[in-house]
């Protein structure tokens, strides 16, 4: 990210500067995150001088398994839930109309993958507010550089036109109050504004989520990845030279001819006296599985994530108390981003309440409550047994909260309300204080 005084405007010529320094460091890193997340290791350029030598370039990929582990325990869809005692209806019906719980699940996503994450507000050709990612690849925020932090202009790069080979490059600047649109050839291309438009939103309409250290969430573990896939392609090598061993003949003259009529007939007719041996190669295995077992072990280990496949996971797990604490490092890790997550979603409904269409003030936005639930087995005849022991003690909604398999609590109440009147109804009991029934009341009028 960059940092910028207030009061130094964004020239041409800074942004320049800026886009030149992101290309040449930030985009870098990043890119190499992405490389990992997809597949695409240091590995795959292993060469050997010697072409006739076998050169495997096996990939296990600790990297995406983290990353969508860590997504799905953290934010997948229908996990992440938004109340207030406030009417917010306007609110979730803008969230809904953008799909949030899918886009709440891919917005943690690239935060896992690039260590930050971006979305942008724009109002589409409907007149309704909506949110989209953005590549954090091509974007970056520059912030005030006082205590407050805000951000105050969310730069956003893309290709005019990927169909043509013009190489020319679009490049938007979105401030508090305007969109500044600028052109460049190049990636790194000087720049040439093309106009300004306003915006309908109160202050920078972008929402950047970053990681701790704005590193991603494998970046610990790229070495031992490294190191496992580059021992694992090395022991395969040495089995394909194991394969392909060598035939010695003792005693025999024979020349290139006779080498490959011996490959074709598949019958070797040796003289009295001669021999015939293959020549091998010696190998550890059992020294180099525990070298990849141990790597594989540390990378679990130093990731905080368990490797939920192996035995020593699953086995013996009789609870879900048990796979808490087995869960309890992940956990750790998972409550942090969390953290960063819930505040950069605080962000985006505060942009959206921010829009001149939508009349809410400062205190609904602020009251609005994010809940994340973790995506993990729940042992939910201890939970039903533990709601009614507690029936009478807290309220039916806290009870309800306790309860995964209930989407929608407030739903869930008055559903239940419903029902006790209904079975009142039944059978002739008058309804509690306060409720009425619709009736049809018919009055008598006289015709003269």
């Amino acid at each position: 990210m960059f940092y910028l005084n207030r009061e130094t405007p964004l020239t041409a010529d800074l942004l320049f500067k800026m886009i030149s320094k992101f290309r040449l460091d930030t985009q870098v890193r990043l890119q190499r995150y992405k490389d990992y997340y997809d597949g695409n290791h240091d590995i795959l350029t292993k060469k050997y001088s010697d072409d006739t030598k076998p050169c495997n370039k096996t990939i296990i990929n600790y990297c995406k398994n983290i990353t969508d582990n860590y997504n799905g325990y953290i934010a997948t869809p229908g996990f992440i839930s938004y109340s207030s005692e406030q009417d917010i209806e306007d609110i979730m019906d803008i969230l809904r109309y953008n799909d949030y719980q899918a886009e709440d699940s891919a917005f943690l996503k690239d935060a896992l993958i690039y260590g930050k994450a971006c979305e942008l507000m724009y109002i589409d050709n409907q007149s309704k507010t909506r949110f989209k990612l953005i590549d954090p690849l091509n974007s970056f925020g520059v912030y005030d550089d006082s205590l407050s932090g805000d951000l105050m202009y969310f730069v956003r790069m893309y290709p005019v036109d990927e169909w043509d080979n013009n190489d020319k490059w679009a490049v938007d600047v979105y401030t508090d109050t305007e969109v500044r649109h600028y052109t460049t050839v190049g990636e790194q291309g000087f720049l040439t504004s093309t106009g300004v438009e306003p915006h309908y939103f109160s202050q920078c309409p972008a929402n950047i989520f970053y990681l701790p250290d704005e590193k991603s969430i494998f970046d610990c573990v790229l070495s031992a990845q490294d190191s496992f896939n580059s021992l694992l392609s090395a022991e395969i090598d040495d089995y394909s030279e194991f394969c392909d061993a060598y035939l010695t003949l003792e005693g025999v003259d024979a020349d290139s001819d006779d080498v490959q009529s011996l490959k074709k007939d598949r019958v070797l007719l040796l003289p009295v006296g001669a021999k015939a041996t293959w020549l091998t190669k010696q190998g550890n295995d059992t020294q180099v599985e525990n070298m990849l077992k141990r790597i594989h072990d540390s990378i679990y280990r130093i990731a905080q994530c368990p490797d939920f496949s192996s035995e020593t996971f699953v086995g013996g797990v009789s609870s879900g108390i048990a796979l808490q604490y087995r869960l309890t490092g992940m956990e750790n890790r998972a409550g942090t981003i969390e953290g960063e997550m819930k505040k950069a979603l605080q962000r985006r409904i505060e942009i959206i309440c921010g829009i001149a269409t939508l009349k809410l003030g400062e205190e609904v936005f602020r009251d609005i409550s994010i809940e994340f639930k973790r995506n993990i087995p729940a042992d939910e005849q201890a939970l039903i047994n533990m709601v009614t022991t507690l029936k009478g003690t807290i309220s039916d909604k806290t009870l309800l909260s306790l309860l995964p398999f209930i989407p929608d609590i407030n739903a869930e109440l008055e559903a239940l309300e419903e029902q006790k009147a209904n079975n009142m109804a039944m059978y002739g009991f008058p309804l509690p204080a306060g409720d009425t029934e619709d009736e049809e009341v018919e009055e008598d009028t006289e015709v003269e």
